[in-house]
């Protein structure tokens, strides 16, 4: 085999690995979503990689802003870093907790949706890339994590409304 030839069977055998690698790093633009779990605290202003979302009331959310950009496939060790500010609704005197900044590892999702923030006591958060919201019987958190949501429907209801055309079993 000459050099031209040997030269030709490399390239041919690089490019589908190159349009591999391209695939994978591929990304999406989603929207924001802030979930307040506190019964006292307000998120005043949050941000997820610099995009910022809603002020958060006690025990509401949902509102979304746009954009951030995510892995259209999940893969290991896709970080995103969430700083917080809190807000206190009541008129109350207690002094505010201090700003928050972390770096999270988001967990695996099957379809890209928007980036969920939930804020719990404690300064603790939990993110979700989900189409769905809290109310679905698929969304990816469950239990007390989901309070003070709770599904709307069960998820053999879902099943039976996606057969008919009617829903998504998808989050």
């Amino acid at each position: 085999m000459n050099k031209r030839t040997f030269s030709a069977y490399l390239i041919m055998a690089a490019v589908p690995i190159m349009m591999t690698s391209a695939c994978t790093n591929s990304t999406t633009s989603v929207s924001v979503r802030g979930y307040n779990h506190m019964n006292r605290l307000s998120i005043h202003i949050f941000d997820i990689n610099g995009t910022a979302g809603l002020n958060v009331s006690p025990e509401s959310g949902g509102g979304e802003t746009c954009c951030v950009s995510i892995p259209a496939q999940w893969r290991p060790s896709i970080k995103i870093r969430v700083a917080w500010q809190y807000d206190q609704d009541d008129n109350s005197t207690r002094p505010l907790p201090k700003d928050q900044v972390v770096e999270v590892e988001v967990p695996k999702y099957r379809r890209v949706g928007a980036v969920q923030v939930h804020f719990y006591d404690d300064h603790r958060i939990k993110v979700v890339v989900s189409r769905c919201s809290p109310r679905h019987p698929f969304y990816p958190l469950s239990g007390k994590d989901l309070a003070p949501w709770t599904p709307s429907g069960t998820k053999e209801d879902m099943r039976d409304a996606a057969k008919r055309g009617g829903g998504s079993v998808e989050c």
